[in-house]
């Protein structure tokens, strides 16, 4: 548990490093955009919150409570999967207008843009917390340790890594030399 916790925290820390990078280069590449690691950085504090304060489990907790109250309880399942396949379908669709929207200029963002989305996504899934989910998630293992550890710990791996990537960048020099493309041009 608090492995994942300190995890968001690194990233935190991580992201407020790549601000201050993007910062010292923002006279040297066109495009930066520094606020967007400070953004983040707040969304994976509030991540490291939730993980810390095991908001998810108590989520997950009042939902079922609320069903069980409520009579729905038995019936619950069909809504749970509705929940999954709208969160898994909002991921695919948010990834795939990303890559498709992004301006290149902007390119630099989406790898970790994709890996908030994406821990965003499993955190929400986690906290649907459907049966044949948890299923997979919370009672198999992998090496002594939960399958839900090792998905959110590769995943918080991966978003550290993406941390360092910094593409070629250009310089705005060489990109105002750089002709626009016309669009409907004639020759």
């Amino acid at each position: 548990h608090w492995l994942r916790v300190i995890g968001y925290v690194v990233l935190v820390g991580l992201s407020l490093l790549a601000r201050r990078r993007e910062q010292a280069r923002a006279g040297e590449v066109d495009g930066v955009w520094p606020p967007f690691w400070l953004l983040t950085a707040g969304m994976f504090a509030v991540m490291a919150i939730g993980r810390a304060g095991d908001i998810g489990s108590l989520l997950a907790d009042l939902g079922r409570g609320e069903a069980v109250d409520s009579g729905w309880y038995e019936s619950r399942r069909p809504l749970q999967a509705a929940v999954v396949s709208v969160l898994g379908g909002a991921w695919l669709i948010t990834v795939l207008v990303a890559c498709w929207r992004t301006p290149e200029r902007r390119r630099r963002y989406l790898p970790m843009g994709i890996m908030v989305i994406t821990l965003a996504a499993y955190a929400g899934i986690r906290v649907v917390s459907l049966h044949h989910i948890d299923a997979v998630l919370h009672r198999r293992e992998i090496a002594s340790v939960r399958v839900a550890t090792v998905i959110e710990m590769v995943l918080l791996i991966v978003t550290a890594l993406v941390t360092f990537w910094v593409p070629r960048g250009r310089s705005v020099a060489a990109d105002r030399a750089e002709p626009e493309p016309s669009l409907g041009a004639s020759s």
